[in-house]
């Protein structure tokens, strides 16, 4: 006998302890977000080497924890976050078609199409009865409220591109925010492994943090050696290790109105691929654009649908500005007609929130149904009712009609829409198969811990009671040898 021999049964508790301690600590996590199971990894303590009377013999003193490690998939976490940008992305591409077919009102009774058909109908009538005065005032009320809902319309077309702009500097801000909390974690980690202490649930705090980064933006992750880990973004640190760069909102250039995102310090603008923050540039459209038709497979979402509709607006005004100014009043004598739109800014083009009735139709004398002023004549106010159907813009499919160039938007947006929700559906599935793959592994199974809790609780007492067995021995050995013959 030695006292190696307490050593031996000493490491027994020692260890034993802290694998109840470890379990104990995944029991009361159990449904702690973000919380990665832990396992206390034992191994053979050290050998002594002994010369006996047999030769050299290795003597085992007992066992040590090695560490407290994690179980987590490095794969799955991966996965998991490139596919949760790519969630991100998806999700504010649905919520921003939801809030566009909210503003646009279609295929309901209260849009746009309901005001064009109340519109050319006006005119219909008109043909009918070209010298009624009630009719006249008809077409100026459906004029009037032409005009009101397009600038409305604009209006709250320019509100949603807003408020997306507005996000992306919200969002900007929650990125750096959680990239300085991973920065300071990064230390935590280092000081505290380092120490040989164990900083697992500092890395849960981070990898939550990243998994929400990762939501925001297509940042990679790095894990450096040491623990700590680097996250950059289009190529540039936002996190080196203990150190954090910010990034900020601001115009690509000057005269500019969106937000872009760019790296503090410098004018260098960071390119974002994926995730929220790429979901809100595309939606409100990276690239103010001023008119005209932009391409098929643009993906600025709400820039593209203002585009056509301004084209729609202009196109179809201005068509009825002409043949309206071409055809004469009932004045006495008849006059040539006027422009029935005019701009607010004249400077600036005919498209929604810059559409007013001119003033001098409140004399409903002024409306021009006429070709040649002749009582009866209905030709122009036929010619304007019948350009819902005259092919006037140039389309993905050549030149169509006012009308069914409305109905492309509209069926455009559709069919964009019902894009981004079964790929947000589809995304969603993914990702929360491969979270419920990274719980598996990683989550606290309760079965488990109470099996582990049992079985270094009897290991715990085994190594007790060995503990008291070499005390009695050696209690025998000082107290009671050499007592015979005394």
């Amino acid at each position: 006998m030695s006292f190696a021999s307490y050593e031996i049964a000493r490491s027994g508790l020692t260890v034993n302890e802290r694998g109840l301690y470890v379990t104990g600590h995944n029991i009361a996590n159990v449904n702690t977000p973000g919380y990665v199971r832990q396992q206390a990894m034992i191994k053979n303590g050290p050998v002594n080497t002994v010369l006996t009377r047999g030769g050299l013999m290795q003597v085992g003193l007992g066992a040590d924890i090695q560490e407290i490690r994690q179980i987590r998939n490095t794969f799955l976490d991966n996965m998991y976050r490139k596919e949760n940008s790519a969630l991100g992305y998806w999700e504010t591409r649905q919520k921003t078609f939801i809030d566009l077919q909210a503003i646009l009102g279609e295929p309901m009774e209260s849009g746009l199409q309901n005001i064009l058909n109340q519109f050319w109908d006006a005119w219909q009538e008109l043909a009918k009865e070209p010298d009624s005065l009630t009719v006249r005032a008809l077409v100026r009320q459906r004029s009037e409220a032409l005009v009101q809902y397009v600038n409305h319309l604009g209006e709250q077309l320019d509100r949603l591109q807003n408020d997306l702009n507005n996000e992306i500097a919200v969002r900007i801000g929650e990125i750096n925010e959680i990239t300085r909390e991973i920065a300071e974690l990064n230390v935590t980690i280092l000081k505290n492994e380092v120490s040989g202490d164990t900083a697992a649930d500092y890395r849960d705090q981070r990898n939550k943090l990243i998994d929400r980064l990762t939501r925001l933006a297509d940042v990679n992750v790095i894990e450096m050696q040491d623990g700590q880990v680097d996250i950059t973004l289009g190529g540039y640190f936002l996190v080196q290790r203990g150190i954090s760069t910010d990034l900020y909102a601001e115009e690509r250039n000057p005269g500019d109105i969106f937000y872009v995102a760019k790296l503090a310090g410098t004018d260098i603008e960071v390119p974002v691929k994926s995730g929220i923050l790429k979901g809100l540039m595309e939606s409100r459209g990276e690239i103010p654009v001023s008119g005209g038709v932009t391409s098929e497979d643009t993906m600025n979402i709400v820039s593209d649908v203002k585009n056509k509709l301004n084209t729609l607006i202009s196109v179809m005004l201005n068509e009825i500005n002409n043949l309206h100014k071409s055809g004469m009043n009932i004045k006495d004598p008849p006059e040539y007609g006027e422009d029935i739109f005019v701009a607010i800014n004249p400077a600036k083009p005919l498209q929604m929130g810059n559409i007013t009735l001119n003033p001098n139709l409140s004399d409903l004398s002024v409306i021009a149904a006429s070709k040649t002023g002749m009582a009866g004549d209905n030709t122009i106010a036929l010619e304007i009712a019948n350009l819902r159907n005259k092919a006037l813009i140039t389309s993905k499919t050549g030149l169509v009609s006012i009308d069914d160039y409305y109905q492309y938007i509209i069926l455009t947006v559709g069919n964009k829409a019902s894009e981004a929700v079964n790929i947000t559906g589809s995304q969603q599935n993914l990702v929360q198969a491969i979270d419920m793959q990274r719980t598996a592994i990683a989550g606290v199974s309760m079965d488990e811990e109470m099996t582990n809790m049992l079985k270094f609780k009897f290991a715990y007492d085994a190594a007790s009671r060995v503990l008291n067995i070499i005390d009695s021995m050696m209690e025998t050995v000082v107290n009671r040898m050499g007592l015979t013959g005394r």
